[in-house]
């Protein structure tokens, strides 16, 4: 699967780039394993939400929980952009149907 690929390596970028700008690093994690990504996943959320990124300078973590959460909703069979391609569809059918 053609997204599932796409997606892990997006993954593995902004884990790549969180990791290099971060003073401690984040532990490997399998990219197909939902049980590793929802541990990465709330260990990042953890030190958003503790305040370390302020006190240990770790860089902005939205980019990285976002392809986080990405490929576990495709590990789900769940594709998001097709998802929202579809509500964008539907909203522009309405609009269009809408007397000005």
């Amino acid at each position: 699967m053609e997204r599932m690929r796409e997606v892990q390596q997006h993954l593995k970028n902004e884990f790549e780039i969180y990791n290099n700008a971060a003073s401690n690093k984040l532990p490997p994690t399998s990219l197909g394993n939902t049980e590793s990504l929802e541990v990465l996943l709330e260990c990042v959320t953890r030190r958003e939400s503790l305040g370390q990124a302020r006190t240990q300078g770790l860089p902005p973590s939205s980019k990285l929980k976002a392809a986080i959460a990405d490929t576990l909703l495709l590990l789900d069979n769940f594709d998001i952009k097709i998802s929202k391609d579809k509500g964008a569809a539907e909203r522009d059918s309405l609009n269009k149907k809408k007397p000005s």
